[in-house]
């Protein structure tokens, strides 16, 4: 047991390089943390409450965020869920502009992403489509398609930045959602799997590559599976109409293997479990809600 100041081997090599934090942590000399005002690093653990309990991690903000922090309120660790937070118009581009609506982002780097719409929209992309109703100011709509089929066409998706991490064995968590079938005019479609994924990504990496296929690759691949948990899934029923309607999943964090430094994004796209019934669906989306149970 070392005292805050002393020098300390920072990383087990034998040679005192370092100083022991106010957090008790051995920081290189040599080295300059991310953040000055804690002298630490992104991701490090940290103190959040001066208890000197390492009950945190540093955020991309220089924050010490609690790990099993509890919110309650809508839309909880989902920021703009109801998609009204936007930098332009939805209805200037016909689809494929989710990227309007703030700390929503594209999947991949190019080709099909989710749209935005609003109560003004009178083109949805095709003739047969239909906005939901009632109206609900701004709100998302994609592609869900499950399938064999080797065409990326009909797959799409979008992600959103959570206002902070959750970590695995953090207690539950409780998703929802409000969807409504906008093709419901079109051509006759089966059942439909939404999949809800958790990811650990930072902004100033660069987006997965363009998929090939509506499963190539597998979901679980596209941030790579060491950054990405499945958190679960939800059947569109071929008889869902164009009103909106609410769902919601639990996500127990003890039962799921998280990335291990845990996920700060929700991903939402068809999901890569199989599917025999093979539909498709432009399904709407709007006011995501995820809070502690």
């Amino acid at each position: 047991m070392l005292d805050i100041g002393a020098e300390c081997d920072s990383n087990s090599d034998g040679i005192y390089d370092g100083t022991v934090s106010e957090f008790c942590q051995c920081n290189n000399a040599a080295n300059e943390t991310d953040c000055e005002d804690l002298q630490l690093n992104i991701g490090d653990q940290c103190d959040s409450n001066g208890d000197g309990t390492l009950d945190g991690n540093v955020n991309d903000s220089c924050e010490c965020i609690p790990k099993n922090s509890v919110i309650d309120t809508c839309p909880g660790y989902i920021q703009n869920g109801d998609f009204e937070i936007i930098t332009g118009n939805p209805n200037t581009s016909v689809d494929q502009d989710i990227d309007l609506a703030t700390h929503w982002k594209k999947l991949w780097v190019s080709g099909s992403k989710a749209d935005l719409f609003d109560e003004t929209t009178l083109e949805y992309g095709a003739s047969c489509f239909e906005g939901p109703t009632p109206s609900s100011g701004v709100f998302a709509g994609m592609w869900i398609e499950n399938s064999s089929t080797t065409d990326a066409t009909y797959r799409e998706g979008m992600f959103n930045e959570m206002s902070q991490k959750i970590y695995e064995n953090s207690g539950l968590y409780n998703l929802s959602f409000d969807y409504a079938l906008m093709s419901g005019n079109c051509s006759t479609s089966n059942n439909v799997k939404i999949g809800v994924y958790g990811i650990n990504y930072s902004s100033s990496d660069p987006l997965p590559a363009t998929p090939t296929g509506i499963g190539t690759p597998s979901n679980l691949d596209l941030f790579g599976t060491t950054n990405t948990v499945f958190l679960g899934e939800i059947v569109i029923s071929s008889t869902t109409t164009n009103t909106w309607q609410s769902i919601n999943i639990t996500i127990d964090t003890s039962s799921l293997t998280f990335p291990t430094d845990g996920i700060n994004h929700i991903m939402i796209t068809n999901s890569h479990l199989p599917l025999d019934e093979y539909g498709k669906m432009f399904v709407g989306f709007d006011n995501f809600c995820l809070i502690n149970q």
